[in-house]
């Protein structure tokens, strides 16, 4: 195991194209995730195969969680073969060598598929699990349920996605049309990495947020999240145009094997002309583009049409299986520390 020397170019380019390029690969398990983060910590830790290739990368955010206890935070992570848990574990005690001592928590989400055979697997290493009985899309850090298209066609009556023409059959029919509705009204959409591609986006992301009565990040995250990967492969803002407005918006970053739509804004005023519709199919054609095997719309609160979310989300997936993550996996340094923690998502 080794402590990623971060003054060491070489090596933080090694794991970098390892987090960028293996399949399970993460933008939060970058050392640009940890850059953004500007008020945490941050711990990276890889492990090499016997050929001396990375096989497994840890980042690790650091915060104070309860008052003097931190938590150390593996965002998404780590990126490893989920079944390897003694190697899992392993990367776990290397961090806990490594970090403050007044670390009471290490949690990690890895995006794996629930199963009642890994849970238990895990919790017979030591690691406690928080999934299924988590009931409140917002009682786990990030959500356990998602949508997610895949372009190489899984579920029922779903084909590979190969051109513009399967993807867009891949839609159901009222969304095939609002697209085409959005095209027909003269809505564009462009994408970029500029400052003011973020400006623009971030007038819309405001609205929503009002609208919706939620609350939202600063436009420092964004002009931040814009210098760290501006002039990459790897993240886009996408902004729909409608006589001389931007009335639509999304963000999305492209690791591993899928697109990730992190953000989105869009303007109710405009609504009849289906903007955040055309953003999607332009979001997806990217990941067409890029080969990629999966396009993630992100959390819902369940997967049902009375959800907001799942309804919007659907309907550029609904040939997809549901997507439901084994949650979190915790391993308890201080259990006093860990119980005050989870008072705050009862």
């Amino acid at each position: 195991m080794t402590v990623l020397d971060l003054t060491d170019t070489q090596q933080v380019e090694r794991y970098q194209d390892f987090v960028k390029t293996n399949p399970r690969g993460q933008v939060t398990q970058d050392p640009l995730w940890g850059d953004l983060k500007a008020n945490w910590g941050h711990l990276y830790l890889y492990h090499e195969d016997e050929a001396g290739r990375i096989d497994a990368a840890m980042a690790l955010l650091t915060i104070e969680a309860v008052p003097g206890k931190l938590l150390a935070y593996c965002p998404k992570g780590p990126v490893v073969d989920p079944q390897r848990i003694d190697l899992v574990k392993a990367m776990v005690q290397e961090a806990l060598e490594n970090l403050p001592e007044n670390v009471f928590l290490v949690r990690m989400d890895p995006e794996v598929l629930y199963s009642q055979e890994l849970d238990q697997a895990y919790k017979t290493a030591g690691f406690v699990t928080r999934n299924v009985q988590i009931e409140n899309m917002h009682g786990n850090i990030q959500p356990r349920k998602n949508v997610v298209l895949y372009y190489d066609g899984r579920g029922d009556g779903a084909e590979p996605i190969t051109d513009e023409a399967s993807l867009m059959k891949h839609f159901k029919s009222d969304y095939r049309n609002q697209v085409r509705r959005a095209i027909k009204d003269g809505v564009t959409v462009t994408s970029g990495q500029s400052k003011e591609d973020i400006d623009a986006f971030f007038a819309t992301y405001t609205m929503m947020a009002q609208a919706q009565g939620i609350t939202h990040r600063p436009i420092d995250y964004f002009y931040r999240m814009q210098e760290l990967w501006a002039g990459s492969d790897y993240f886009r803002v996408f902004l729909a145009h409608y006589d001389g407005q931007v009335i639509a918006a999304g963000i999305g970053f492209a690791y591993g094997e899928k697109i990730w739509y992190m953000y989105a804004g869009s303007n109710r005023q405009y609504a009849k002309h289906y903007g955040p519709y055309l953003v999607q199919w332009e979001m997806l054609k990217w990941g067409l583009s890029m080969n990629k095997v999966a396009y993630d719309f992100g959390g819902v609160g369940d997967f049902d049409h009375s959800d907001g979310l799942y309804k919007f989300k659907h309907g550029f997936a609904y040939h997809d299986p549901h997507v439901e993550y084994i949650g979190e996996l915790d391993w308890v340094v201080d259990q006093s520390g860990y119980e005050k923690y989870l008072e705050q998502f009862a």
